[in-house]
């Protein structure tokens, strides 16, 4: 499958030698190395191109926009890289440069004609999935300026919409586990995205496309380009916790028309069918489209009926200057009930046990659980290039609506007889608007140095309102027969709470992060961001009629980041940096309690290495880091609770590698020492759901030599484990480990006019161990799934 990436550069490089005595070496090396049985018929350039790209996994990049009115001649011959990649522009004005090992530009052939010419590239297209399906290699998180993974001196992992595809990821949580020291959690009741990075549990938030985002819902994976873990704190980004944070890319227009429609399915009754189309809207290729949508209705392995849809709708138009606009519209609705998962009994003195019952019991009435999401996202990117082109202004306008609405019940007791206590609650009208701007420079210029900026500023306000209402506690029911009771709305019989909450933020300042040049293999990065914090809080009850509020006084906070990076050899990068990061939490509401804490703040340091092999077809990563977090607030059955301040010091190691023509992995291992630092009774426990151990392997083959009669056919593994983990704080009763085996198949059948359709099957847990996700509280027991068949259908054209 082809893949066309927009990437915006104010000047890639600078070209001092010939195209023609490049192209003399680089056909010398041919000579030496692999011969490719091409296959590719006449058809249009670009996707010649693509098809070259997929079967020698070379990057092609262009922007010559007049390669859209050329067709390719049909290439069906053994040749070298340079030889084949000729011939596809035989008869054009076109002409191509090695720019790296594996990457190619295609321009006019008079832009290169003097030896002393200088290349100045503006909006680069990159085509082809590469033989490396599971490398991605740019990075648009982690650091302000935009740059290859092995030059930003911290860990980033990026995981792209193949993998996605390849595993039939069904949610984000199976995204996650790909990347070392990286688990889920409870999601309130599996309704929202949760997750630890290096033994911090996020927040409310989820990163956008850079944009900090609260959401109480789930994040469709059909909006997915890529996803990008960064560990660790990252000052100038803002507000975040020191583990690291997870920024989703959504898809973008593209210049080069793709479409799929895709069903998905498995035997517990997932239901979804997809589309994607995107492609140009004029012959010029100056203005493009792109149009995603989605709609499941699906039940799962607990019996929980899950609805919704998903569009998403977006245009990129640029101009001959360079300048571009990107504007995105996105709706979701999701509607499924909160699954609270299993419970915890009495056991010998304070420890507890959780109850051994089958994956499918719950203890929820049905009737009474319900939690209905609807989103409405709108967002404008604009890039205007000033100063004879050398820098560029870029803006951000961002806002979002969330209104959301939930009845749920569960268990609040049990007693020693096994007699369930339960209560009916939820929360009305819960309306979320999220409003953010952004305005930046980013460029370059020579202070005795060459130096890379981005400076700019930011302003982010975040409105939230609702209604929390309970009923009293209704006891009945068993641990071994939780439906021999049956549970009654009283929440408006017999209230015991109905509060109205409203909370308002606001947080603005100014950010700045620099790339200075020391010398050719070494780069310091220093950063900074002042960043002004103010909150309200206004609440009232409604069954005493009483009002009470807080109003702090707003709050500045300076944080900072200073780093290095060395290549002594251009392959290999060492770094060591260090970076602060604060959280605002100046108020906090839990079902029935409303506490005031302090912010949040931690620091870390981190050195590591990442090693570049095999002409870009092998990636190594390692890193050691040290993080320390105060004031830190954890939420136990539903309150919050102050527990002081962790301390998780650890080291991961992560390779992707595409060792042979169409093999494919992608491994990861992590190792963590985390432990809470308090002053009560749980210092030195480790924090809750927290593992010392994450590991991960996924692995694929696919036949792709145009003469072999199994081209298309592909195979995957993924192997994943978590070590035990804590239940809660003070280590009453733990969840234990899990490995999990999945396993699936593929086969692309080419159809008329370059379409293929893609089938696939699998299972997911194959050995179908019973495990436990996470824990939300001693009540709160997330169930894992069992051994679970799989497949789908996807049509590309």
């Amino acid at each position: 499958m082809s893949m066309c990436l927009m990437v915006s550069f104010a000047a890639l490089m600078n070209s001092h030698t010939a195209w023609g005595d490049e192209v003399k070496k680089n056909q010398f090396a041919d000579e030496n190395q692999t011969k490719y049985q091409f296959d590719i018929a006449s058809q249009p350039l670009p996707q010649a191109l693509a098809a070259f790209s997929a079967m020698t996994g070379i990057q092609v990049l262009y922007t010559e926009k007049s390669i859209y009115s050329y067709r390719s001649v049909a290439l069906q011959s053994e040749f070298g890289a340079s030889d084949g990649l000729q011939a596809l522009l035989g008869g054009t004005d076109l002409q191509f440069r090695y720019t790296a090992d594996r990457s190619v530009t295609i321009e006019k052939r008079s832009a290169a004609s003097s030896l002393n010419d200088e290349v100045e590239v503006g909006a680069i297209t990159v085509i082809g999935t590469r033989q490396s399906r599971y490398d991605s290699r740019y990075s648009e998180t982690g650091t302000l300026v935009a740059k290859d993974v092995t030059d930003i001196p911290r860990t980033v992992d990026v995981i792209p919409e193949q993998l996605l595809l390849d595993q039939h990821a069904r949610e984000l949580e199976d995204v996650y586990r790909l990347s070392p020291n990286v688990v889920n959690v409870d999601g309130y009741g599996g309704s929202r995205e949760d997750f630890l990075i290096r033994g911090f549990r996020r927040r409310d938030d989820i990163y956008r496309n850079g944009v900090r985002l609260k959401t109480n819902g789930r994040v469709n994976p059909d909006t997915v380009d890529s996803v990008q873990i960064v560990k660790g704190p990252v000052a100038e980004i803002g507000q975040m916790t020191p583990g690291g944070l997870v920024n989703i890319i959504t898809k973008k227009p593209q210049f080069i028309r793709e479409n799929h429609i895709a069903t998905d399915f498995d035997e517990y009754g997932e239901r979804e069918v997809q589309a994607d189309f995107t492609g140009p809207l004029n012959e010029e290729k100056t203005i493009a489209y792109r149009l995603t949508t989605s709609a499941e209705n699906s039940r799962n392995f607990r019996k929980s009926d899950i609805d919704r849809q998903f569009l998403s709708s977006s245009f990129y138009w640029e101009a001959d200057n360079g300048a571009n606009v990107n504007f995105n519209y996105e709706y979701t609705h999701d509607e499924r009930p909160i699954d609270r998962g299993v419970i915890t009994v009495p056991g010998n003195g304070t420890q507890r046990n959780i109850v051994n019952t089958s994956v499918e019991t719950r203890f929820d009435q049905s009737n009474l659980n319900n939690r209905d999401v609807s989103t409405h996202i709108l967002e404008l990117d604009t890039a205007i290039p000033v100063f004879n082109d050398d820098w560029t202004f870029e803006n951000k306008l961002f806002y979002a609506y969330e209104q959301v609405d939930e009845i749920r019940n569960e268990v609040v007791n049990v007693s020693n007889t096994g007699i369930l206590t339960r209560r009916v609650q939820g929360n009305d009208d819960r309306e979320l608007s999220t409003a953010f701007v952004r305005m930046q420079l980013r460029g370059e210029f020579d202070a005795g140095l060459p130096v890379d900026l981005v400076s700019g500023v930011e302003l982010r306000h975040q409105d939230e309102s609702w209604t929390n209402f309970a009923g009293a506690n209704q006891t009945g029911g068993t641990v071994s027969n939780p439906s021999s009771f049956t549970l009654v709305d009283n929440t408006d019989s017999n209230p015991i709470l109905r509060r109205y909450t409203e909370v308002k933020q606001l947080s603005y300042g100014p950010y700045a992060q620099g790339d200075i040049h020391l010398t050719d293999a070494v780069t310091m990065t220093l950063g900074a961001r002042y960043e002004v914090v103010a909150n309200e809080y206004n609440q009232v009850d409604r069954l005493t009629d009483t009002a009470s509020g807080f109003d702090p006084e707003s709050d500045g906070h300076l944080t900072k980041s200073a780093a290095l990076v060395w290549k002594p050899v251009e392959e290999l990068s060492l770094y060591a940096s260090y970076a602060e990061t604060f959280q605002s939490q100046n108020i906090y509401s839990g079902n029935e309690t409303t506490a005031v804490f302090a912010p949040e703040k931690g620091r870390q340091y981190e050195v590591g290495a990442k090693w570049s092999g095999l002409n870009d077809r092998l990636l190594l990563s390692g890193a050691l880091f040290d993080i320390h977090q105060k004031n830190v607030v954890e939420t136990v059955n539903g309150t919050p609770e102050m527990t002081g301040g962790i301390r998780s010091r650890g080291a991961e190691a992560v390779i992707t590698a595409n060792p042979v023509q169409g093999l494919n992995l992608r491994a990861g291992v992590g190792l963590l020492d985390a432990e809470i630092v308090s002053e009560n009774a749980n210092n030195g426990n480790t924090p809750t759901n927290t593992p010392d151990i994450t590991t991960s392997l996924w692995a694929s083959y696919e036949f792709q030599k145009a003469k072999s009669s199994l081209k298309g056919l592909g195979f995957g593994a993924g192997l994943y484990h978590v070590g035990n983990r804590y239940g809660d704080s003070a280590h009453s009763f733990e969840l234990g480990d899990y490995t999990l085996l999945d396993v699936g198949m593929w086969y692309y059948l080419p159809v008329r006019n370059e379409s293929r359709v893609r089938f696939d099957l699998g299972v997911k847990n194959v050995t179908d161990e019973q495990y436990y996700v996470a824990s939300g509280g001693t009540y709160r027991v997330s169930v894992g799934a069992p051994r679970t068949f799989f497949g789908s259908i996807r049509f590309e054209f």
